[in-house]
């Protein structure tokens, strides 16, 4: 097989488990923590410290299991057996999880969070590594991480759509997220997770991976720090990423208390994810037109603007119109974010390979998604300004000041999108783009003949 050559439904096998995956991930980071405090008793501050301290932990697994990654070899390829750990670690943290227990105390939920979050890193840290060592083609690899979002997109859809299914079938009241809902939710996981687990294990292909180096996790570091493109790539997925950290985290929070549209959440999610399903043809178009990087940085600019009008507005389902709108912009715009960084990420390993002489993609892919998660604890930050120096409160029945109001409005629809445009410097005339890509597998590619000549 031709590694830059993937059919269809080899593409839909490689993506298939991020279906499961994604109809947790927005949950567990956007919503149980609003749901703990409403209904378990938690503070919003506590939640956020908790998350805070999820990402120190983070700090430890990401690169160690990008690294051991790196290094497995079995039947099955490298990356498989920790999707398939992987999997069954987030199947049992969720089922707990998602129970919320009237007395459940910051323990549970740090402790059951601790476990989803290692099964989480299991999977994906793999997961995205894969996805690069399937295809060498700069487009292909956008085309190849745009089915791993569309998988993601689906998932996303599978959580927004449950409760209004719920509410149609008579399963529940309303049409909001409540304990109830996302215990159903649980339920549903647990079924999908290993058919889908499975799928992917047996059909999808393994991809190409270079011979286990005799590297250390101090090297990998190493490699880090001295890889320039990377450390300018890593940089600006940090300013993006707190950005959306902090929409992500006060999404709910928004919406539900301050918006006073917690019944139309379900609807507001679903369509910023069709919206993202939509645009993704659109956003490898302009891939293939602009290169990754300024695709990327077009996203941005857009997220920044559709949030502004929301500052303006005045609570309540008069601004519900107003508010799906802005929302389907930015899910619009949001959708190059679930290409753009994951395919540039696999053409920054091929410049380390030609570098090097090294093969880390696991470990290079885990210093991504340690970056993401990092970004995401900055949202969880935004919680902790939220509670303690705006003094919001998320508890039923609370009626929050003007001053409080205020934070959450200046958090969501200021802050987030300015933390955005700032990684555009960085990002715009990005090293490698498509010429420079096509100039590194070229000369990797007259390496591996030459070595293979020799070994003759």
């Amino acid at each position: 097989m031709k590694h830059n050559q993937l059919s269809f439904r080899q593409k839909v096998y490689y993506a298939m488990p991020e279906i499961a995956f994604a109809s947790v991930i927005a949950p567990v980071a956007g919503i149980l923590p609003t749901l703990y405090a409403k209904h378990a008793m938690l503070s919003v501050a506590a939640t956020g410290l908790i998350f805070l301290v999820m990402r120190i932990f983070d700090g430890v697994t990401d690169p160690l299991i990008g690294y051991l990654s790196d290094r497995t070899r079995t039947r099955i390829g490298a990356r498989k057996p920790w999707i398939i750990v992987g999997g069954v670690l987030v199947m049992v943290s969720v089922f707990f999880l998602f129970r919320i227990p009237p007395d459940a105390g910051a323990g549970y939920f740090g402790a059951w969070a601790l476990l989803y979050y290692l099964g989480n890193t299991m999977y994906a840290v793999p997961h995205m590594a894969w996805g690069s060592e399937i295809t060498e083609d700069y487009n292909q690899r956008a085309l190849v991480f745009s089915f791993r979002s569309i998988a993601s997109e689906c998932g996303t859809l599978t959580y927004t759509l449950l409760p209004l299914l719920l509410f149609y079938f008579g399963v529940v009241r309303s049409t909001e997220f409540t304990p109830e809902v996302i215990r159903w939710l649980a339920y549903v996981v647990l079924v999908t997770f290993p058919v889908l687990i499975t799928l992917n294990v047996l059909l999808a292909p393994v991809g190409h991976l270079a011979p286990p180096e005799r590297t250390t996790i101090k090297g990998v570091y190493s490699a880090v720090l001295h890889n320039a493109p990377l450390l300018r790539f890593l940089s600006a997925y940090v300013l993006a990423g707190a950005g959306y950290g902090f929409f992500a985290a006060l999404f709910f929070p928004f919406l539900d208390s301050y918006m006073q549209l917690g019944d139309k959440v379900p609807v507001l999610i679903i369509s910023m994810s069709l919206s993202a399903l939509i645009s993704l043809p659109v956003w490898v178009h302009v891939v293939s037109r602009v290169g990754k990087h300024r695709a990327w940085a077009y996203g941005w600019i857009i997220n920044s603007l559709c949030l502004l009008p929301l500052a303006f507005v005045s609570p309540g389902e008069s601004a519900l119109y107003l508010v799906l709108l802005c929302f389907s912009v930015y899910g619009f715009s949001n959708g190059v974010s679930a290409i753009a960084p994951f395919a540039l990420m696999a053409d920054i390993v091929d410049y380390d390979i030609l570098k090097t002489g090294v093969d880390r993609a696991g470990s290079f892919y885990a210093f991504l998604y340690l970056t993401a998660k990092l970004t995401a604890a900055i949202g969880g930050f935004a919680l902790v300004i939220l509670g303690m120096f705006f003094g919001y409160q998320l508890e039923e029945g609370v009626v929050n000041t003007s001053f409080s109001n205020m934070g959450i409005v200046i958090l969501f629809c200021v802050v987030s999108g300015a933390l955005q445009l700032t990684a555009i410097p960085l990002i715009w005339n990005f090293p490698i783009n498509k010429r420079r890509h096509d100039i590194i597998r070229k000369r990797i590619s007259q390496r591996l003949e030459r070595a293979a000549h020799l070994q003759h």
